[in-house]
Order: structure tokens, then sequence, then C-alpha cells
């Protein structure tokens, strides 16, 4: 406050001070989107999944263009959600994550006290697909290892070895190595983890040239954009396969070799507590990937029981 205490001034500058400070009205869904995406909430996550809600707010607002809030808290609205989220049956992933963009503005409502319930709340997703099968053989590995170029091969071994997300691996520069541990904060869950450095990956990174900020760079000597790496990678297994009369390379992505290092490292006897301080996940959600999206078809870790069996029993 600038102006005298007890004089009209002083009374216009606490009006306006007081509006000022005045948190917004909410009075439709398109006001508390806008209070969402302005707040610390959104500011904290990853840039791929504000990218991913933008877009679905875009046809939330196509759907329900200044829809007054309180009518979302009505009997009936549950339905109307329902119903709109079957019209994207074409694409059961979009609608999905449309939402639960939904959903998730609703939460922050509830939490923020301008709203009482979610109406997504019981909605039944419409993807149903898993991705059990979805990991690297030992002979696309063994493909990819003899046949690919190298600076795809480092990207490759970089994730296969270190169980690290796509984005935290082309982000990762020369400062994060010590020479023994790669140190990551992954970008979707802030969390820091330091990865002991595979004597085989080890070899690879020393022998790199130092003169770059980032360890991972394309075939130009370039950092990675994240789109640039998606093209190349596809062109390079689509060249991988052309070369290869047996062993094709279909149906697993790059993000297969996460889930691809959790079943290795299962296989080869470490806890799912183990597991999950490398990888960044909580126990829980490592132990949700190996029953069901990895383990569930796995035929070596299930012979594997009857194995110990076998030298057990007499």
């Amino acid at each position: 406050m600038e102006a005298e205490p007890n004089t009209e001034a002083f009374a216009a500058e606490l009006l306006k001070h007081r509006a000022e400070s005045a948190p917004a009205e909410v009075k439709t869904l398109d006001d508390l989107i806008d209070t969402f995406q302005k707040s610390p909430a959104f500011s904290a996550l990853a840039e791929k999944t504000q990218d991913a809600h933008k877009h679905s707010f875009k046809e939330i607002r196509k759907e329900w263009p200044k829809l007054p809030l309180k009518l979302t808290q009505q009997r009936g609205m549950k339905a109307m959600i329902r119903k709109w989220h079957h019209t994207f049956s074409a694409n059961p992933r979009k609608a999905d994550q449309m939402l639960f963009s939904l959903s998730r503005v609703y939460t922050f409502g509830i939490d923020e006290e301008t709203i009482e319930k979610n109406p997504c709340t019981g909605i039944a997703r419409l993807y149903t697909g898993s991705r059990k099968e979805s990991v690297w053989t030992p002979e696309l590995i063994a493909l990819f290892r003899a046949k690919t170029k190298a600076h795809m091969l480092l990207a490759f071994e970089m994730a296969i070895h270190t169980g690290q997300r796509q984005g935290d691996l082309l982000s990762l520069t020369w400062k994060q190595y010590d020479g023994t541990h790669l140190s990551f904060q992954q970008g979707k869950t802030k969390k820091r983890v330091r990865v002991k450095v595979h004597s085989k990956l080890k070899a690879m990174i020393d022998a790199l040239p130092k003169d770059k900020i980032r360890i991972m760079n394309n075939s130009r000597g370039r950092p990675w954009t994240k789109d640039g790496f998606k093209t190349s990678w596809a062109k390079e297994c689509a060249r991988l396969n052309k070369e290869s009369d047996s062993v094709q390379i279909e149906g697993v992505t790059f993000h297969d070799l996460r889930g691809t290092f959790i079943t290795e490292r299962r296989r080869e006897g470490s806890t799912t507590e183990q597991i999950a301080s490398i990888t960044g996940h909580s126990i829980a959600e490592v132990g949700r990937v190996l029953e069901k999206h990895y383990l569930a078809t796995d035929q070596q870790t299930s012979d594997a029981v009857i194995l110990r069996m076998e030298k057990n029993i007499t």
C-alpha cells in the first residue's frame, strides 16, 4: 500500500488490490479448463502430457461450449459424457485420452473445491489392447545389433541397458555421466535415478567424442529432436527388415525396450524393488508391468519355475 491510511486514496487502492488478488470466477467448463491450464498442477506435467491434454481440450470445448459448471454436477451428465466418448470408438486410444483429460479437469475442480463430483468416474475405457508379447526377442535384438548404424545402435543400447524413456535418453548430457553412472531426472515423473553403466555400454560411451553437449546425436552430429528420432528409427527398422530374410522388426517399438529391460532383469532374478530403483516406476507399477503386459505369455519365466523345482526335489 502506497496511500496514507484513513484516506479515500487508501480505500481505493485497497479495493484495487483485493480485486486483482481475487481468484478468477469459474462458472463454466471452459473456465475450469482455463484455470487448470494456468495452475501449478498443469505446469508440473511432462510436456508430452500437456500437449495431449491441450489437444483433448479443443475437442471438449467443441462439444460443450460455455457449459455452466453447475450442470456438470447434475444427473444425466455422465450419460452425456459416455455417449460423447463412444462417438470416437473408431479410435479408442484417442477416445480414452480425451476422457482422461476431461476427468483430470474435474479432479482438479474437486481439489480446488470448485465442484463436488467427477461425472467421468465409472465410465469404462474403450481401448482393451495390451502389449503382452511386445518385447524384443533375442532374435530381434541380435538382428539390430548386427546390422544397424552406429548412432542408432547407441540409442538402442542405451535403452536396453538402462530401462529409461526415450525423451530422457535423447536429452542426456555429458554432465550426467561420471564415468560409472548415468544420472537422470525423469521428465515424466520428475524422479531422480542413478543407473550404473553396464560394461558393454560403458565401452561405447567412453569411445564417443566429448565435444558435444549431448551424449546421443544424429548422423550429422546434431542433437536429436523427438520427431527426428522417431522418423529415423522407423526408417532404420524398415531398412533392416529389407536386409533380413527371416527375422522382421514388427510389433515392437523403441518404448518396448523399456519393457524388455524390466522383463530381462526379472528373468535374471532381480526383485521388483531393485528394478523399480532403476526404471523410476513404483514397486506396484513394476509388478503390474510384469503381470499384465509382459510376463503373461513369457514361457521362459514359467519354465524357470519348474526347472528350479526339479533342482530342489529328488
